[in-house]
């Protein structure tokens, strides 16, 4: 993903004038041409630039710039499970386009698979998808104190579970990424909220959603290398709104971000599910409808 180019803003107007006398006589004076005025300020113009990765599993609001393109790979693990195991393994393949001014977009593809066990039963799952990730940066750091970045990302998701058929998942994200510049060159917080709408097929579908809020913050120890530590609450819903509460979780781990070159990065979070409930299950962690444990490792080039 690439990030904002730092820039430096000019508002100095250098001008020289040189007075001679001739035989009493008053020469013109002769002024330097004026400098060019300095660029206009925008929500894309940050003084400087956080990397969207440092945060861990929660996101910065920097875009790409107007004409920058920029793949990634991200490897996402999710382990354990209530009465049995489960062990699930995906990948995303994504490709980022800087189309104009402030606005990102990026189409992905996707697989994964889980091997899962339930009260001795194979629930082993197979599936493949794609989506598109549009992001539009509201609110600049240099501009506002706040960088603000409204997200929308649709997919389409396409599984075959063992024994159970085929099915389709469509999941429409609605999306918020904030983040701040708490210590210039050193300390950065993020904070996130995102609301997942999904429909699971075939007809009738069932709808329900996930509401996520997650804050981190982000160190960064030398030139270039971040570590972070974050937390994330997620509420499950058997409907697209917030009601019919079907569970809730909460999460907490760390993270690290290494710029190992100008257009290479790699990122890898850890979190662990510290407490929660499942409607209707015994318990203080909720293993119905998330996982106990989580991994993202993300590798990232830029042109």
């Amino acid at each position: 993903m690439t990030n904002l180019a730092p820039l430096r803003l000019a508002a100095s107007l250098f001008m020289s004038i040189a007075t001679t006398t001739a035989f009493a006589a008053d020469l013109p004076s002769r002024k330097g041409a004026p400098a060019a005025p300095p660029p206009t300020l925008s929500a894309c113009t940050e003084s400087e630039g956080i990397p969207t990765d440092a945060f861990g599993f929660t996101t910065g609001s920097d875009v790409a710039d107007t004409g920058s393109f920029g793949p990634s790979l991200t490897y996402g693990g999710a382990f354990g499970t209530r009465g049995g195991s489960f062990n699930g393994h995906g990948l995303t393949l994504q490709g980022s386009y800087g189309l104009f001014p402030c606005f990102e977009i990026g189409p992905y593809v996707l697989g994964s698979f889980s091997n899962a066990s339930i009260g001795g039963i194979s629930a082993d799952e197979r599936a493949f998808g794609a989506g598109v990730e549009m992001k539009y940066k509201l609110l600049g750091r240099s501009m506002h104190g706040l960088g603000l970045t409204l997200v929308i990302d649709p997919s389409v998701n396409r599984a075959d579970p063992d024994g159970a058929g085929r099915f389709t998942t469509y999941n429409t994200g609605i999306r918020l990424f904030a983040d701040k510049t708490l210590i210039p060159n050193t300390l950065y917080a993020g904070l996130n909220l995102s609301h997942d709408l999904t429909w699971t097929g075939p007809s009738p579908y069932q709808r329900s959603s996930t509401f996520t809020i997650a804050g981190s913050l982000a160190w960064q120890v030398q030139e270039g290398l971040y570590l972070s530590g974050e937390v994330r609450h997620m509420r499950a819903h058997n409907e697209l709104g917030f009601g019919k509460e079907a569970g809730y979780a909460t999460f907490a781990g760390p993270g690290v971000f290494w710029q190992a070159t100008k257009q290479l990065a790699l990122s890898a979070a850890y979190n662990i599910q510290v407490s929660g409930k499942a409607k209707g299950e015994p318990g203080n962690l909720d293993l119905t409808n998330f996982s106990q444990h989580l991994v993202k490792v993300k590798l990232g080039y830029s042109f």
